[in-house]
This record gives C-alpha cells, structure tokens and sequence, in this order.
C-alpha cells in the first residue's frame, strides 16, 4: 500500500476523541450491560458456590437487617418534620396528612431509601468483590472440599463466580429489597408524622387519615414500587461494576464512588418519574375521569 493512501486513511490523532471521553463512555457501557451480562448467568453454577436462590437470599437477609432499622430511624425525622412544618406552613389542619402522607409515598420514601440502599450496597458488595478472593465469593458453606487440599497437598482449584454470576444474586437482592424499604419508610414516617400532629398539635387522626386519602393517586403507590426496584437496581448495578473493576483503586475509594455515582442516577431518575408521570399529563392523551 503506498505511504501516502496509508495516510489518508489512517485516523487523525487531533480528530480522535479524548481519552477521558472514551473511558466515560466505556465505563457507561459497562454499567448498560452488567445487568445483561448477569441475566445471561443464569443457570451458571460454579462448583463450591451456592445456587442462586440460596445466594440471593443471603444477600437480602444483609439488606433487610442493615437498611429495616436505618431507613426507620431516618423517617421518624423526616416523618415528624414534615408534619410539624406543613402545619406552621400551611396554617390549616387539612394540609397536614397530604403533606406527610403523600409526600412520602410520592417521593421522599423511595428517594431516601434508594439512598440508604446505595451506601449498604456500596460498603458490602463493592468491598467485598475487590477484598475477597474470588472462590470465596459467595461460597457455600456445605461444599466439602477435596482430602488433599484440606491437607494441604493441592491447590484449590475452584474459579468461583464470573463477575457476572456474582451480579446477579446481588442485584436480585437489590431490586426486591427497594420496594421493601421505601413501603416501610413509608409507613414509618407517615405513623410517626400522623402521631406528632394528633399528640402536639391536637388534628384528629381521622382528620388527617381522610385529606390523605383524598389527595393519593394510584401513581403513588405504583412509583414507590417501580422507583424502589430501580434504585435498587441502580444501586446494586454500580456497587457491582465498581467491585470488579481493576483499576488500582482502594476498596474504601471505590466504594465510594459507586455510593455517589449511584446516588447521582438516583437523582436523575427521581427527577424524570416527577417530569414525565406527574407533569407530562396523562399517558393516553385528555380524559373526563379525575387523575
């Protein structure tokens, strides 16, 4: 090939994309595909490992113990404040449960719980995948190993699970354990909040129960269920992609990152369910039924 037809073919370094820009987009790609990378491990069982239905629940009994009591703790706060500051706010008793109430369910619980499941999914399974030899991740306790590695005289020949046979139970666990927490924060602050404003400020809970369930779409109930699977799902997808991730990166640091990373998408995706369901219209075009 003549030099100068090599040439005008060859790519222009001063035209190329940024390295930066390439490993944005790489790592972007990345998150895109882990969840179909783990689907794709379905059926995949390494030997020594635990199925998945014994690994996905072990990863959700973690979530539920760790993030049942915090997302409780922080919705006594938010529950109570928001009941304290819709009535000094609004100055009427009526306000009172929608703000607390559907402000919860449309919002605040899942958001909040979307975060705390950020950061337990963050500390636990980023750390884990990048501290723990790889046949110890999710190992099975019953599995006996051979005479002779537990003497010593062979190695441990097992593999342990591929990146995505190790997403996969975790994002499972995940994506169940967000609605589980958003629907119990819920509730947490939306008693609390309805108990501050009947014992302090004297609204009868009837008062409070009926302007809430007047002012509650079915959209509500149906975005805490579908916001807490994504945010789990979010959540767990970068705890994943950043645990098996070889970058240098400490544990600590990593960890880190996939919290605030996850938090950011949390964010956005919060921000277009409100665009899009609540101030998009309805989905089908006008109607004369109340929305």
């Amino acid at each position: 090939m003549p030099d100068h037809f090599a040439a005008s073919i060859a790519p222009d370094p001063a035209s190329a994309p940024p390295r930066p820009v390439v490993g944005l987009l790489a790592y972007v790609g990345s998150l895109a595909l882990a969840p179909i990378r783990a689907a794709g491990a379905i059926g995949r069982r390494p030997d020594g490992a635990l199925g998945l239905r014994a690994a996905t629940m072990v990863q959700l009994d973690w979530l539920l113990v760790a993030g049942l009591p915090l997302v409780a703790l922080v919705h006594v706060g938010m529950g109570s404040f928001l009941s304290m500051q819709a009535y000094f706010g609004a100055t009427f008793e009526v306000g009172v449960g929608p703000v607390v109430g559907v402000g919860l369910i449309r919002n605040g619980a899942p958001l909040l719980s979307g975060f705390i499941l950020a950061g337990l999914m963050a500390c636990r399974a980023t750390v884990e995948l990048r501290t723990r030899p790889r046949p110890e991740i999710d190992a099975d306790p019953a599995w006996i190993p051979d005479r002779d590695m537990t003497l010593g005289l062979a190695s441990d020949d097992r593999t342990g699970p591929s990146d995505a046979r190790a997403t996969l139970p975790r994002l499972l666990a995940a994506v169940i354990a967000g609605p589980v927490l958003a629907s119990w924060g819920a509730a947490v602050g939306i008693l609390v909040g309805f108990r501050v404003a009947n014992a302090l400020l004297g609204i009868p809970l009837g008062t409070l129960f009926d302007s809430f369930a007047e002012m509650l779409w079915m959209r509500d109930p149906a975005g805490l269920l579908i916001k807490g699977m994504a945010f789990g799902a979010i959540a767990a997808t970068l705890s994943c992609v950043e645990g098996a991730r070889d970058d240098g990166t400490p544990a600590h640091m990593a960890a880190l990152r996939a919290c605030c990373l996850a938090m950011l998408l949390i964010l956005g995706f919060n921000l277009s369910w409100f665009l899009f369901v609540y101030l998009a219209g309805p989905p089908f075009g006008p109607t004369v039924l109340p929305t």
